[in-house]
């Protein structure tokens, strides 16, 4: 059998045998001894051909010595082979990751964090594939990506698509400590190379509008009035080294937000398709838009690093995928179990304990205690297959307690282990199985390090006032850099920043300079750039303030409202990044502005009086110039003359006149 044949055999992959030489490993004999067919080599001995030649009554005990040899070395060659086919094949992996993590929260809810990881192979800075010695080879980083930070010069990019309310005080810190998720709509930022920033911006503007059409989204209406280049939020990490490819530039951090964007499938879609499975097997193949988008809280982000190695002086893109998501599990079973709500059974039906309640009242309560589902009943299908590419299997993991049973169904059977843990390395399709008899317990969750609010004070269509309310509930100070960007048309007075103790329930009163370290400025010009305030604040233990100041408001030219004025303008959330005694990071909720707004209609009631003066008079003079003037007197006599009678009459004299005539 030919060694090619062998290998499909085993691995099922068809490999020529040739290309790894894997024929000169396996057989040590000389070439003389070896007899060649097509791609297959089969050793024997020339004593024991010419035996069989010479004695035809031993040819039967010769072929029997012969093929007992050959079937004993074809079996070594074969392991041997074997081992070389596995290292092949191992080398064929890609750097490219999955893992699925489940975590019960309070009431009920589920939080599923989808990760997804890959890499570029490697590419020499400053050579383009003009080079006769380079070339781009795309494995599983996806291929849109690196001919547009190319371009950009970009050596870091983040996006975000969040939508929800994330509940801190019941579910505690978010997931990954906030860093991979952002404020409500589109948050961008990215690091980019460039000579000045003029350079950036519009680097900045092309990377934008590529996104835009990627992600099949309104990243293309950030502009100037939208982008700002964050001073102490937003930097990477002390440790973390960014490349620089050209030692003559510099490297520029600029943001933008889009809050009234909505997040939809239009969205996720394109997502998934930049994954090397398509969404086809593998973890990927539980995202759906419909169920993505039905949970309460969902987030979207993508982070891709630039990697390089300083000793050969290579690079590499990384790209870190994530999708998290809140669902709350009985509203969501429901609705595929009972698509049309029906009241609930009274053998069912469980009142709210905390509430008065007897035989004819009762406050439904949708904490149930316990639970068992599938997945496949929230996600809609199953786990089809898995990456059989990756370099490591994909993994599934639950973060429970001992109240609760995490399994994994395979066919007809249920696997379970310690460590709450599975990979999956099988062409087959998975579901998973949680089920618990007290679902109110829940892991230790972490405690959120500090609680930041804000909202819109004041009434009026001129002016108003913005306040923020930040609790710290530890016992040590903290420390953060609080990072906002207010639109042109919110013209901001700084002088009137205050402090407000009214929070303060007991805690010791502090004033501005007390908590105030750093603060970093930029007004906004009029239809040219936004207010940045950034500020670093330290908050003291067991301490609850507000920081508030005025703003006033600006008439819009009639162009610049949106179709739906009247809905009001939403400005983005602000971003607490605690620095100490932890990394966390914080989004505040976006705010809803009202503007004075005119009248649209008044435009069509002018038109339409318009044109009803312009009717009249142009009618007064038209018959004023079609038609003759006369007087009383002969208007009676030409009315009197179309009469009937008159025409009657007319009509008999003429007859008789002409009966006369006749006669």
């Amino acid at each position: 059998m030919a060694l090619s044949c062998f290998l499909r055999s085993v691995s099922g992959t068809n490999i020529d045998v040739n290309e790894y030489d894997l024929v000169n490993s396996a057989m040590q004999d000389d070439a003389d001894d070896v007899i060649v067919t097509g791609s297959c080599k089969t050793n024997f001995t020339a004593q024991s051909t010419t035996e069989a030649v010479a004695s035809p009554s031993a040819t039967r005990n010769v072929e029997e010595n012969t093929v007992a040899d050959a079937h004993t070395v074809e079996d070594v060659q074969f392991q041997d082979f074997v081992e070389e086919t596995m290292l092949v094949l191992d080398e064929l992996k890609y750097p490219y990751q999955e893992d699925l993590r489940l975590k019960p929260l309070p009431g009920n809810h589920l939080l599923s964090s989808f990760s997804f990881d890959m890499k570029s192979e490697s590419f020499t800075p400053g050579k383009t594939d003009l080079d006769i010695d380079q070339y781009s080879h795309y494995t599983v980083f996806p291929k849109p990506f690196k001919p547009l930070l190319e371009r950009t010069a970009t050596r870091q990019l983040h996006l975000r698509f969040t939508r929800g309310f994330w509940d801190a005080e019941s579910w505690d810190t978010l997931p990954y400590d906030g860093f991979k998720s952002g404020g409500s709509g589109v948050e961008l930022w990215a690091i980019i190379e460039s000579d000045s920033q003029e350079n950036a911006y519009r680097q900045w503007k092309s990377l934008a509008n590529s996104l835009s059409g990627l992600f099949c989204a309104s990243i293309n209406f950030i502009d100037s009035t939208k982008t700002t280049y964050p001073v102490y939020a937003f930097h990477p990490a002390a440790s973390e080294e960014l490349p620089l490819f050209d030692q003559d530039k510099q490297l520029y951090l600029i943001r933008a937000a889009l809050a009234n964007e909505p997040v939809c499938t239009e969205n996720l879609t394109p997502l998934i398709k930049l994954l090397p499975t398509k969404g086809k097997s593998g973890l990927s193949s539980y995202l759906d838009g419909h169920k993505v988008f039905d949970s309460i809280w969902h987030s979207l982000s993508i982070d891709i690093e630039t990697q390089c190695d300083d000793l050969y002086g290579e690079c590499r893109y990384s790209m870190e995928a994530m999708v998290d998501m809140v669902i709350n599990v009985p509203n969501t079973i429901e609705r595929v179990e009972n698509p049309i709500p029906k009241p609930v059974e009274a053998d069912k039906l469980r009142c709210d304990q905390t509430k008065h309640f007897d035989a004819f009242v009762c406050f439904p309560s949708s904490d149930n205690a316990e639970t068992d589902f599938l997945f496949s009943k929230i996600f809609g299908k199953s786990i089809r297959g898995c990456d059989n590419f990756a370099s490591s299997p994909s993994r599934v993991c639950a973060n429970i307690t001992d109240d609760w049973s995490f399994t994994l169904k395979v066919g007809d059977d249920y696997l379970g282990l310690d460590s709450n843990c599975f990979e999956l390395n099988e062409g087959v399709e998975y579901d998973i199985n949680l089920s618990s008899a007290n679902t109110s317990s829940v892991t230790v969750l972490d405690e959120v390090p500090l609680y930041v609010s804000r909202s819109l004070t004041g009434y009026g269509q001129d002016h108003g006032g913005l306040r923020t309310v930040f609790h710290n509930p530890r016992s040590q100070p903290v420390r953060a850099i609080y990072f906002e960007t207010l639109p042109w048309f919110m013209r901001v007075y700084l002088s009137t920043l205050q402090v407000d103790n009214t929070h303060s329930n007991g805690s010791p009163n502090v004033t501005v300079e007390d908590i105030m370290q750093s603060m970093h400025y930029v007004p906004a010009i009029d239809r040219s750039r936004p207010t940045h305030l950034e500020y670093i604040i330290e908050i003291p233990a067991f301490t609850s303030f507000a920081v508030s100041y005025q703003y006033d408001k600006t008439l819009l030219q009639f162009a610049e409202y949106p179709p739906d004025a009247n809905h009001g303008f939403e400005i983005e959330s602000a971003v607490i990044t605690v620095v100490s005694p932890t990394d966390y990071q914080i989004r505040t909720a976006t705010l809803l502005l009202s503007l004075s707004t005119p009248d649209f209609s008044m435009p069509y009631n002018v038109i339409i009086i318009t044109s009803t003066v312009m009717g009249l008079i142009f009618g007064m003079i038209f018959n004023l110039l079609v038609k003759r003037v006369v007087t009383v007197e002969e208007a009676d006599k030409v009315l009197a003359e179309r009469t009937i009678k008159a025409k009657l009459l007319r009509l008999k004299q003429k007859i008789l006149s002409r009966i006369g005539i006749a006669t």
